[in-house]
């Protein structure tokens, strides 16, 4: 867990260049934040923070992905969120100066920049627009959060798989001649976890799901989507709910 250099790919990416919450800042703002980061990689499987820990601040993957959890009482994993390259995490501590309920892993090589809580309080003073973005990208957040908490107990495991799938195509898919190819971010006891649901059951259901010929497996951590709008109809929750 090095400090990085301010790295070519930093500066030419800015770290914040990509990330919606910043599109209304200019070129010379987004640059003078990036070199006031600290930036930091980790291997994969390398926990960036742990539950309980105080926040390191607010944090960007600038590059690889990284992913939310708890451990049960019963010993159990529970994935909470899937962070993916540009994707940014630690925003919620910003008002409040309580530890980390969760513990964030690297899941796979993983570069990231986190702007200190001064700072960040300084730029939300000075750009209204970005207080703004960041109010709506909290609540769409806490909106996501409270549908999968309803899902888990209503919905059954086809529709619950089938919006997971989709968020992943959406997130991680890169739109091709066969259709949508996804490299999916878990094993797939991640993805039981990630669900709540059982491992034999995933399987089960991810086999009629290739059998439909709604998704078509490469290896087990490649699919390919070809018709994105058949796997939403399976879900109830369409993409712009995600």
């Amino acid at each position: 867990m090095e400090k990085m250099p301010i790295s070519c790919a930093c500066l030419h990416d800015l770290c914040l260049m990509k990330v919606p919450l910043f599109a209304s800042l200019d070129r010379d703002s987004l640059l003078s934040i990036t070199t006031q980061m600290r930036h930091k990689s980790y291997a994969k499987g390398e926990t960036i923070i742990r539950e309980g820990d105080h926040p390191l601040g607010f944090t960007v993957i600038q590059q690889g992905s990284a992913k939310a959890y708890r451990i049960t009482a019963d010993g159990r994993e529970q994935i909470l969120y899937i962070f993916p390259t540009h994707d940014y995490f630690g925003a919620r501590f910003l008002f409040t100066e309580e530890a980390v309920p969760y513990s964030v892993e690297a899941l796979e090589e993983t570069h990231v920049c986190i702007l200190s809580k001064p700072r960040l309080m300084e730029l939300l003073a000075s750009h209204p627009q970005v207080s703004l973005e960041l109010i709506e990208a909290m609540a769409n957040r806490m909106r996501r959060l409270e549908l999968i908490v309803q899902s888990m107990g209503g919905r059954n495991a086809e529709l619950r798989i089938a919006s997971m799938l989709l968020e992943f195509v959406d997130t991680f898919g890169t739109a091709g001649k066969e259709g949508y190819r996804v490299t999916l971010p878990l094993s797939r006891e991640g993805l039981a976890n990630y669900l709540g649901i059982a491992r034999e059951t995933l399987s089960r259901k991810l086999t009629q799901l290739e059998e439909d010929q709604v998704i078509r497996f490469l290896d087990s951590r490649t699919m390919v989507v070809p018709d994105r709008e058949a796997l939403s109809r399976l879900s109830v929750l369409s993409s712009d709910q995600l």
